[in-house]
């Protein structure tokens, strides 16, 4: 399970910076990094053998998820496999009939890994500990590249760290920082250990704004202000924490207030850059692919184009034939190009029921589940204008399903209380229902 959560980071790591790595070495290695066929293999092993082993029981400490989460995502799988094969039927593609049912069912059992059996299987705490730690370390390493390895932690401008691609740096560094604030603000620490923590937020941080990405940068500052809201700072850090952070904005604000003001405005209508990017007008060209994107869904509005047509038809290799040009950038007409309309209804239904969950777990007298929320909810934007999230092979697609999948559970399990932790989380043997 730790292997599991750990490889969907370890299956995006580039080694360009090592020399003798190639970049394509049969189905081994793929970009410097671990080849997707390999990952795929991994995922499928192991994922299967945890999965067996929860339905045979051999584990017996569970969480249950709540019923209509578990309707959801089965009618989700079920028409997934099902358009799948309406489209192998009655659409001429130059696909094999078997890569696209392949596909149907590698999305499908990401789906129930990571949103279904994981989440019941591992607490909310230590799953939220163990991502901050593999994301934390793995932002060092990428700060510490760019000075040892400057030429390989570069892309097009932008960060991408130890990273293949930017958009794995900017997953990364977002998951450091927000899951960071949880044991800031709910964990008690010794005095190096917060100079690590606060260093660490700063170190994510630092690798997001060079990555230039504006939304994922406005989700951590909206992440670090419902963290103020919803956490009650018993720790002397998280108190200290709230009291310097609010100072200093305080501070900025009164001195620098007006120049923020309109530099934001500026970086809104692409007039000025964030980091190393350049500048560039995100609602002008955001719309622009909703464009693009709703004139190839309606080339079959009604059956959709298929989880392969992001891809190249041609004969260059699989592995690299993705094509930008046909991966729509936004979630509703992304699910009306993958399966028409049926899964455009599915989608819209999915996205609304995870923003109303998000809100009630706010609630939640359980910290982590609290954090996962937050981290959700400052997501959602970004979900929305990107794509669906049914690739077995990317980091935010897994993340999202296992983070969905957490918010989702309906009774905690009985579990120990982390280390300094000065928050009760213990419940009886019979599961105490978080509502």
């Amino acid at each position: 399970m730790y292997l599991l959560i750990a490889l969907i980071f370890i299956s995006k790591i580039s080694l360009e910076f090592i020399p003798g790595i190639p970049y394509q070495s049969s189905n081994i290695i793929f970009q410097h990094g671990m080849h997707p066929y390999l990952n795929i293999l991994l995922c499928l092993i192991l994922g299967g053998l945890f999965i067996l082993k929860r339905l045979l029981r051999v584990s017996m400490q569970t969480s249950q998820q709540l019923k209509l989460y578990s309707f959801y995502i089965f009618v989700f799988s079920v028409y997934l496999l099902t358009i799948t094969w309406l489209q192998i039927l009655f659409l001429p593609t130059n696909d094999s009939v078997l890569v696209s049912a392949v596909a149907s069912f590698l999305s499908v059992f990401m789906i129930y890994l990571y949103g279904k059996y994981i989440p019941t299987q591992m607490t909310p705490e230590r799953f939220v500990i163990l991502i901050q730690k593999i994301t934390v370390i793995l932002c060092w390493i990428s700060l510490v590249l760019l000075v040892t390895h400057s030429a390989t932690s570069f892309l097009g401008g932008r960060f991408v760290g130890i990273f293949k691609h930017i958009p794995h740096m900017v997953s990364t560094s977002t998951l450091a920082y927000v899951f960071s604030l949880y044991l800031i603000f709910c964990m008690k620490h010794t005095r190096a250990q917060k100079i690590y923590l606060y260093a660490s937020l700063v170190a994510a941080l630092v690798a997001l704004v060079m990555t230039g990405t504006r939304s994922a940068l406005a989700a951590v500052i909206m992440a670090t202000l419902l963290s103020f809201l919803f956490f009650k700072s018993n720790t002397v850090s998280g108190k200290f924490f709230k009291g310097t952070f609010l100072l200093l904005v305080l501070s900025i604000s009164l001195v620098f207030g007006e120049r923020i003001g309109d530099y934001a405005i500026q970086i809104t209508r692409g007039e000025k850059s964030v980091g190393y990017r350049a500048a560039q007008d995100g609602v002008s060209s955001r719309w622009e692919e909703v464009l693009r994107g709703y004139d190839i869904f309606q080339e079959n509005p009604w059956l959709g184009k298929g989880l392969t047509s992001k891809f190249q038809s041609s004969d260059q290799d699989a592995v690299g034939a993705y094509d930008a040009s046909k991966d729509p950038h936004n979630l509703i007409v992304s699910a009306g190009v993958l399966g028409g309309w049926g899964f455009v209804v599915i989608v819209s239904i999915g996205f609304i029921g995870i923003f109303i969950l998000s809100l009630f777990r706010l609630k939640s007298s359980n910290p982590a589940i609290q954090l996962l929320a937050i981290y959700l909810l400052t997501q959602l934007p970004i979900i929305f204008i990107y794509h669906v999230h049914i690739s077995l092979g990317g980091i935010a697609d897994r993340v999202y399903w296992l983070v969905i999948g957490y918010l989702a559970l309906a009774y905690l399990p009985k579990t120990a209380k982390p280390n300094n932790s000065v928050t009760e989380l213990q419940v009886d043997n019979k599961y105490k229902a978080d509502v």
